[in-house]
């Protein structure tokens, strides 16, 4: 099995965005690398040859990626599913190595059993919501993952794939989350309002069944995502951040 992938009523809370601007730290590619090393982990463009420095190169991150690259602090969230802890394995976190598909993880993933409940993080308007889904085939999944790895970076839309039938909401301030892996959606419609705490979808392991169920959580905040560029200590301090109570 691969290893995880990547996708009530209203109480008062805080969505609290700071902004301080940074730059975005890159390094140009060695020019001469060796042919025979393997083509560095990235999630879009492979024509850009800057690279992702956290405490290592990642890999190359395209162009309209680093359009807002300013680092939106998070606050006031709610985890998604009762009872749940947040999570302290690097692997359940935000930048760990997806060599499966020649990328890295954006997200935050609860392993729970499928079926359980995931509930909007915080109030919003629903933005996507699959009520359509139709699953991948093995061998379509297996052919789009075995190309990724070759192109050194995962397609937008083999991604987008990988994370199974979803629910997006957009928070307002650049701030929208994404449940990913979904067996099922709620009643939901694009435009609608959502609640903190309210019902959105059911636990699964759509899009990639390897990684058996849970729910792949991402907090987008601009372009960027939460932790990004972070690791270790500074990781954990900003994820826990994020969902301490307000």
């Amino acid at each position: 099995m691969h290893r995880l992938v990547a996708a009530g009523g209203v109480a008062a809370f805080a969505l609290v965005l700071a902004i301080a601007a940074r730059s975005a730290q890159t390094v140009p590619a060695a020019a001469s690398a060796s042919a025979s090393l393997p083509p560095p982990f990235a999630t879009a463009d492979p024509t850009d040859t800057s690279r992702v420095v956290p405490s290592e190169a990642y890999g190359r991150i395209a162009l309209d990626d680093r359009v807002d690259r300013t680092r939106r602090i998070v606050r006031g969230l709610a985890i998604p599913i009762a009872d749940a802890s947040l999570p302290t394995d690097p692997e359940l976190l935000p930048n760990a190595p997806r060599e499966f598909r020649g990328g890295w993880h954006e997200g935050i993933d609860f392993p729970a059993d499928t079926g359980t409940e995931v509930k909007a993080v915080a109030a919003g308007t629903i933005v996507r919501v699959d009520h359509d889904f139709i699953d991948w085939s093995s061998e379509q999944k297996d052919a789009a993952l075995e190309e990724a790895v070759q192109l050194g970076y995962t397609p937008s839309a083999t991604l987008d794939r990988i994370r199974g039938r979803q629910v997006w909401i957009d928070h307002g301030g650049g701030i929208v989350s994404r449940y990913a892996h979904l067996s099922a959606v709620a009643e939901l419609r694009v435009g609608a309002a959502v609640e903190r705490g309210q019902v959105v979808g059911l636990v699964g392991s759509s899009g990639y069944p390897e990684g058996g169920p849970h729910l792949h959580l991402e907090i987008r905040t601009g372009t960027s995502y939460l932790g990004d560029g972070l690791v270790g200590d500074a990781l954990l301090a900003a994820v826990a951040a994020a969902f301490a109570a307000p």
